[in-house]
């Protein structure tokens, strides 16, 4: 189950390399009852091509909190009085009980055509634990093949899928594609998740895929397949346990 309020990691791509540097993480501290927004430490190394503070957040080290969403994400997630807001939940895979912004924003990345950033959630330590966490398909609308619309209307939900890695892929040789059973090519995994997928294969290489939801036309490219990404849970695993995910401010 996802939980309520998901913590969230903010990414940037710069837009001379294309490279994706997480940059921030945004929590709601239910204690408290507040938002919090701090920059990481990749932050810092994305100011080398080119980032710079959010005008919302204008100091790295800083730790800023509200009693509401900040406006920078809140404007990313479909308000609930808008036309077209229960369906658009369905097609996340949430209920009207699960959904708030910060679930919208899990599903959905708050992506926008006008900027280089995009929201990604913690993965979750489920009560049979599990990791789990769901995430849309990359590159959808760039797989090799035709066909590809109509093979994914074909899937069922709770469908297995299976990953596998792709050295030879030009923007990234880390890259893992997804598959059917019948070896046909969906998308990608994206790429916030593939260090987690790697160390949890090599812990316990029993990661599974599913398919958990799946949107036919007009729903856009990058919405159109939700899954599911399963795994156990190794003894002391953390997911993105790097340096590069800890606040540039010491909690």
């Amino acid at each position: 189950m996802l939980h309520n309020y998901p913590t969230l990691f903010v990414s940037w791509r710069s837009p001379t390399t294309r490279s994706i540097h997480p940059v921030g993480r945004l929590k709601f501290e239910a204690g408290a009852k507040h938002y919090e927004y701090r920059y990481i430490r990749s932050a810092l190394n994305a100011t080398k091509e080119g980032f710079t503070a959010f005008p919302d957040f204008p100091k790295l080290e800083n730790v800023y909190r509200d009693k509401e969403l900040f406006p920078m994400f809140s404007n990313r997630s479909m308000s609930d009085n808008r036309p077209g807001f229960s369906s658009f939940l369905v097609a996340l895979g949430l209920s009207e009980e699960s959904a708030n912004p910060m679930a919208i924003l899990a599903r959905t990345g708050g992506r926008r055509v006008t900027d280089q950033i995009e929201l990604f959630p913690e993965p979750s330590l489920e009560a049979d634990g599990c990791y789990v966490t769901h995430c849309l398909l990359r590159s959808i609308r760039y797989m090799p093949q035709l066909g590809t619309d109509e093979r994914i209307a074909k899937l069922k939900v709770e469908e297995q899928l299976y990953w596998m890695p792709d050295p030879q892929n030009p923007a990234d040789p880390n890259a893992v594609a997804v598959r059917t059973a019948d070896n046909f090519m969906l998308g990608y995994v994206p790429s916030y998740l593939l260090a987690d997928l790697r160390l949890l294969n090599n812990e316990r290489p029993d990661v599974k895929l599913f398919v958990s939801r799946v949107n036919l036309p007009p729903a856009e490219a990058h919405h159109r397949l939700l899954v599911r990404i399963v795994s156990c849970w190794p003894q002391d695993f953390r997911p993105f346990n790097t340096d590069d995910y800890l606040p540039i401010k010491a909690e």
